[in-house]
């Protein structure tokens, strides 16, 4: 190992913690899940949902899209994803819910596109998905066409070079991993780290049989390799943004501390002009397609 993986490796393995419930068991993490997605919904209102045909972008197994759905607001709600497996036990949870058969429907999408037809959708909801989808101008150009003049995106997103932006934590739990030691050295303590006796994996690294899977670690050396994180920060988003010939109505960040002096201190520096965005940990966004 080069100086740097030694390094990352080292402190990874001094920081590490067993995983809790949530991640270490498949029901407990959908739980927590569902519950994660609601708390997003924190930050926006039902009154954005009146009357409205709503998109779900990247629903998974339907969280998110049966939460708004039971509001009884919305004149539809869709959720689309490319996950089929996800989509199956969104389609299984619907068939269990009579009550929102004619107003709830879930689609297979695509990577760079919508299956949707122009203007017809008011209400777009993207939350915890935006930084995994790996050609993000070409979606939002594909929001800009599906949403009606006036039509709305809203977003839950965290940015690349906030403290856990490669999403890695659960093997290199350093934050700002990526700006210390590069993403060479971090796919490289990722894979020493997956097959070291002592790392307990999340359930999603086991298998049926519950056995660890075999370690996929091993085949990237970045994360345009790897292809699950865009590397998308605020000045290429807001770029995103203008090509697709949307606006900007709202953008607000927030910092890595939760409360008291963690809470000032991240704030502080989330305040400086470019080292500000190193410090934001997720934002919360809303645009706008213009109506002339």
């Amino acid at each position: 190992m080069d100086l740097r993986t030694l390094a990352c490796t080292a402190l990874s393995k001094r920081l590490m913690i067993a995983p809790d419930a949530r991640m270490a068991q498949g029901d407990a993490y959908a739980d927590w899940r569902d519950a994660s997605l609601v708390r997003s919904w924190r930050h926006f209102s039902d009154d954005e949902l009146d009357g409205k045909d709503v998109l779900d972008f990247g629903c998974g197994a339907g969280q998110l899209a049966f939460f708004l759905a039971s509001k009884g607001r919305a004149k539809s709600v869709t959720g689309v994803d490319i996950d089929l497996a996800a989509l199956d036990r969104a389609h299984d949870a619907l068939r269990r819910r009579a009550d929102l058969a004619d107003s709830l429907h879930f689609i297979e999408g695509d990577t760079i596109g919508l299956p949707l037809d122009d203007a017809s959708i008011d209400l777009i909801t993207a939350f915890d998905c935006l930084e995994h989808v790996m050609e993000p101008g070409a979606i939002l150009r594909g929001w800009a066409r599906v949403l009606r003049p006036g039509g709305r995106v809203l977003i839950e997103w965290f940015p690349f070079k906030g403290p856990w932006g490669p999403h890695m934590e659960a093997l290199v739990p350093v934050p700002w991993a990526h700006v210390i030691f590069g993403e060479k050295a971090m796919f490289r303590a990722a894979a020493a780290i997956y097959d070291d006796p002592d790392f307990t994996p999340r359930h999603w690294d086991m298998g049926s049989e519950g056995r660890k899977k075999p370690n996929k670690w091993t085949q990237w050396d970045s994360f345009e390799e790897q292809g699950y994180v865009n590397q998308l920060d605020i000045a290429g988003f807001r770029d995103c943004v203008a090509e697709a010939g949307l606006r900007i109505k709202r953008l607000s960040r927030s910092g890595f501390g939760r409360s008291g002096a963690a809470k000032a201190i991240g704030d502080a520096f989330m305040a400086l002009p470019v080292l500000g965005e190193y410090a934001t940990s997720y934002t919360v966004i809303a645009l706008e397609k213009p109506r002339a």
